[in-house]
């Protein structure tokens, strides 16, 4: 089973601006709480390819060090992925998307999130479901704000 929150709002900006938010991933921790530090970004190289390497926690949970994997389809649509053989993925395995689509007034950016738990790791869905929505609709807000006031 797959536990999934998603967001979507009007942003007055480009999707270029908001998707480059989402990679400057310490900027982009003031609008997610669950980063807890960054430690390097490689990429988007050429084909939009690139990896993060940080420190992340969910709620309930101790921060556990993570390497995501991302694709960058310029600028439409960003998608990190958990990278194989991280301790992170012994609890879960992690996708999170974030699409822009350009309107007359900037564009419509949805962000979603999917996680797949493991084994005994499983009982704690029922207790992150609500947290998690309500954390990405927070997430979103605050992308709005960060990229608008830029």
């Amino acid at each position: 089973m797959a536990l999934t929150a998603e967001a979507t709002i009007e942003v007055g900006a480009a999707p270029r601006a908001v998707l480059e938010l989402v990679l400057d991933l310490d900027r982009y921790r003031q609008a997610d709480r669950k980063i807890v530090r960054v430690i390097s970004t490689t990429g988007p190289d050429a084909d939009g390819r690139g990896s993060v390497r940080f420190w992340g926690r969910l709620r309930f949970m101790p921060p556990l060090p993570d390497t995501q994997l991302f694709v960058l389809e310029r600028w439409s649509r960003l998608t990190f992925t958990g990278a194989p053989r991280q301790p992170g993925r012994l609890v879960f395995g992690f996708t999170g998307t974030f699409e822009c689509e350009e309107t007359a007034a900037g564009c419509r950016f949805t962000h979603r999130y999917e996680f797949r738990f493991r084994g005994p790791f499983r009982v704690v869905e029922r207790i992150l479901g609500t947290w998690l929505q309500d954390e990405i609709e927070v997430e979103v807000a605050k992308v709005k704000t960060l990229v608008e006031a830029s």
